[in-house]
């Protein structure tokens, strides 16, 4: 009952203080859920813009070399001819110096550019580079530029590659990015070689969020440079950058969607720029972007915490106050129902303390106990005369007119068939329970007195139910010990008797359990008997507790239970089990009372042993 009272009233309490704190956390995290969303299209169209502009500056860098040997055929055909020569003249001189000079200035205006190298078809497979001027291909150090030129198809005027390469044989291979564009009229490529460092560091700058990954790959997938929070991710270099994502819907490029890598969550922007179908990828860590909504979802449940700790604790206290009333309050009624209140005695010291709700509370109470004093008053004077009207039919009976005749008659049939005869035992058994039954009822008798009555009262019955009952015990010696009312047996098996047999044919078997329990003997009868159906039953049970003036149906089980409750304070009665085609099972508890030292009855004969029967 407490606890179910403690978790009601913690319910309570924290509907009450959580359910404002979750509405207001559902309001801020939807209103912030669409905040956010926008915010993600918005900064995912402005990173496309500026990352377009930014890829399309770089890829232009060369634009202009590449627009002076196609449209200048002065400058490829001086420049051709300076390659097909070993030994120049003054003029071929001058213009090779003002090339270079040209070229030079591309790659100092330029910091993103590393180098560039023009291959016109030649004799003698010569090639301008800057920094080192004209050389040949043998002893150069990087010719995979020339592989790449002469593998890709003819058509294809402009390509853009990610290679490993060394400007000198001393020099380790560094990684670059190289975009190639054909020279149309002799032959011919304009190689432009891009640093990625600084590529990486343009990147940077175009970053919307502080973890935000930036990558630039080729038409096929293939990385070609990224910002530093990008190669962080380790991704690898010979696979398409897309395969290696994991989508959480159907993939599309160029919209902004939620894919997975290794165990994280990103929010992908996917945009192809240019006529080199460059790939531009933005990845940005939902966790970044939906920070301040986890924020708020951590407060709400925070909160939510705060409110279920400070609800256990006061719904604990709440419990613990109400419940020390009402303790306090059955104590006072226990002293009400033994006799020991004090009728000055008052509820609380300090009345003025007491608000309105205490103040109807403390009239109910003494209320409550003058009545319960005037029950107890009326219930004694019912008993007094309860016990003035089982003295005068006591005495109405002559005990010794009764003994006398029915000794007179055991002689008569001991002259006739003996002393072994069934009459004559049957007139000792009738005798001693009279005299058992006549003594003050209101003196309690050993225990084994008891058992001994029930046993000759259930002899009397099998003559009249010859093989058709039976009666086992099942106790313990020290149980005998302990007094109890009298005639609490005989009544019960009686009935168990009545309602059992109602043929020759019936069969019942009577078991009476003695238990020892630490305060009280547990006393069960049990009938294999014809039982009761649940409406029976019911009756049965509200009929204990109900006066029937004039009602003789089960009198003797009715008498057992109000002995029961008038004879012990507290005592809850017989208790009733059935089951209809099974039996019937009575229960009832007397408290342990020691053995009465006077002088037992002498009419009694020697006591059975445990779990025998009658």
């Amino acid at each position: 009952m407490k606890r179910r009272y403690f978790f009601r009233k913690f319910f309570q309490y924290f509907l009450v203080f959580s359910l404002p704190v979750l509405i207001m956390g559902i309001i801020l995290s939807i209103y912030s859920f669409i905040r956010i969303r926008r915010d993600i299209n918005q900064k995912s169209e402005s990173t496309f813009l500026i990352g377009s502009e930014l890829i399309n500056e770089i890829m232009s860098q060369s634009d202009g070399l590449a627009a002076i040997f196609n449209n200048s055929t002065a400058v490829s055909g001086s420049l051709h001819k300076i390659l097909n020569q070993k030994s120049l003249d003054y003029k071929e001189y001058i213009a090779k110096d003002l090339i270079s000079s040209i070229l030079e200035n591309s790659v100092t205006n330029f910091n993103n550019v590393e180098s560039i190298y023009i291959y016109l078809a030649n004799n003698h497979d010569m090639f301008y580079q800057t920094n080192k001027d004209v050389q040949t291909i043998r002893s150069a150090t990087d010719t995979g530029w020339l592989d790449s030129y002469l593998q890709q198809d003819p058509g294809v005027t402009s390509w853009v590659e990610k290679r490993s390469f060394s400007n000198y044989e001393f020099e380790s291979e560094h990684t670059a990015v190289t975009l190639f564009r054909r020279i149309k009229y002799y032959d011919g490529v304009l190689v432009t070689n891009l640093n990625i460092q600084t590529l990486s560091e343009k990147l940077s700058s175009i970053e919307n969020y502080p973890n935000e990954a930036i990558i630039v790959t080729d038409s096929s997938g293939q990385l070609l440079f990224a910002n530093p929070n990008a190669q962080s991710m380790q991704f690898d270099p010979d696979r398409d950058i897309l395969s290696q994502l994991t989508f959480g819907s159907q993939k599309s490029r160029g919209v902004s969607g939620t894919v997975h890598y290794r165990g994280d969550a990103y929010i992908l922007t996917d945009c192809t720029l240019g006529k080199l179908n460059l790939h531009f990828l933005s990845l940005v860590p939902r966790r970044d972007i939906y920070q301040l909504l986890y924020q708020i979802i951590y407060c709400v449940i925070i909160g939510v915490i705060t409110a279920a700790v400070f609800c256990l604790l006061f719904s604990l206290y709440m419990t613990n106050r109400s419940f020390n009333q009402i303790e306090r309050l059955l104590d006072i009624f226990s002293n009400v129902e033994r006799g020991t209140y004090q009728a000055d005695s008052t509820i609380l010291e300090n009345k003025r303390e007491l608000d309105e709700y205490n103040l109807i509370l403390n009239q109910v109470i003494q209320t409550f106990i003058r009545n319960n004093m005037l029950t107890l008053q009326i219930r004694e004077s019912e008993l007094k005369k309860t016990k003035s009207d089982l003295m005068a039919l006591q005495l109405q009976i002559n005990p010794h007119f009764f003994f006398n005749t029915l000794q007179s008659i055991d002689m008569e049939i001991i002259k006739k068939e003996g002393y072994q005869a069934a009459a004559s035992q049957l007139i000792h058994y009738l005798s001693d329970i009279l005299r058992y039954a006549l003594e003050d009822s209101s003196t309690p008798v050993p225990l084994g007195e008891e058992i001994q009555a029930c046993k000759e009262y259930f002899e009397i019955q099998k003559f009249h139910y010859p093989g058709q009952i039976s009666l086992l015990w099942d106790y313990d010696e020290e149980c005998k010990k302990y007094s109890v009312l009298r005639l609490l047996f005989q009544p019960l098996v009686e009935n168990s008797i009545r309602y059992s047999i109602s043929g020759p044919e019936d069969r019942c078997i009577i078991r009476i359990k003695i238990l020892n329990r630490e305060d009280c003997l547990r006393i069960h009868i049990l009938d294999t008997g014809s039982g009761m159906d649940k409406k029976t039953l019911y009756n049965l049970r509200a009929s204990l507790d109900r006066e029937e003036p004039g009602s003789n149906s089960r009198i003797g089980v009715k008498n057992i239970h109000r002995r029961l409750i008038l004879s012990y304070p507290g005592n809850p009665g017989l208790s009733v089990i059935s089951i209809r085609g099974q039996g019937t099972c009575i229960s009832f508890s007397v408290p342990k009372t020691p053995e009465n030292t006077g002088k037992a009855s002498p009419t009694l004969r020697p006591q059975g042993n445990k779990a025998e029967p009658a």
